[in-house]
């Protein structure tokens, strides 16, 4: 049996630019409409397809002039940049979100009171990453939060996971041993370290609130 030939492979033209199309960002191989943000086949690096795509789907831009496009085109450089950029300050947030998790367990590990986060903990990384890796602290700072409520409010939400995580394994324990009649040993020494930890958790907390 003959094998079929090889698929042609088009390669995007600087032409195709009259028409509203430039090569995907993501695939250079692959044409991109300017107008509606479509990203199509290879068969579609046609004049004939981009022509009539901005023919039947665009009519109203048909006679746009050259420059029009390209005005296109900076306008959407403009966009993707902007678009990184905000996914790069959201990444940057979540990072601090989980920088104040782990800082709010510390503090309730340690029996602190919930104001250390933002009087002496925030203070600390400024000194350090100042003079260490010479960098702008406000903006890292501004990503932690660290207020008494929120400290409060994270060492809560770790507590109550915590407890959850317990009773999940508790109730598995159950159905183990409902399972069999071997001993549940070697879950022992887990159920009593999430125990531990849960105790732990929660006294901090019940020490550290304001007593009424």
């Amino acid at each position: 049996m003959a094998e079929n030939p090889k698929k042609k492979c088009r390669q995007y033209s600087i032409d195709y630019l009259k028409f509203g199309f430039i090569a995907s960002p993501t695939n250079q191989q692959l044409p991109f409409c300017l107008l509606c943000n479509q990203v199509f086949s290879n068969e579609g690096m046609k004049p004939s397809r981009t022509c009539g795509h901005l023919t039947k789907e665009h009519p109203d831009k048909k006679d746009k002039d050259l420059k029009y496009f390209q005005t296109l085109i900076r306008q959407f450089a403009n966009r993707s940049s902007i678009d990184g950029m905000i996914n790069k300050i959201t990444t940057k947030n979540d990072d601090g979100l989980v920088a104040s998790y782990n800082i709010s367990l510390l503090i309730a590990k340690c029996g602190k009171p919930h104001t250390i986060g933002e009087k002496f903990i925030l203070p600390a990384i400024r000194e350090v990453i100042s003079p260490v890796m010479h960098q702008d602290t406000s903006s890292v700072v501004r990503s932690i939060p660290l207020s008494n409520n929120s400290v409060s409010r994270r060492i809560k939400e770790l507590t109550i996971d915590v407890e959850q995580r317990l009773c999940k394994v508790y109730k598995q324990r159950n159905s183990l041993c409902s399972l069999t009649s071997q001993p549940y040993v070697t879950m022992k020494p887990y159920l009593w370290h999430m125990y531990d930890i849960f105790t732990m958790v929660y006294q901090k907390k019940k020490c550290s609130s304001p007593s009424h």
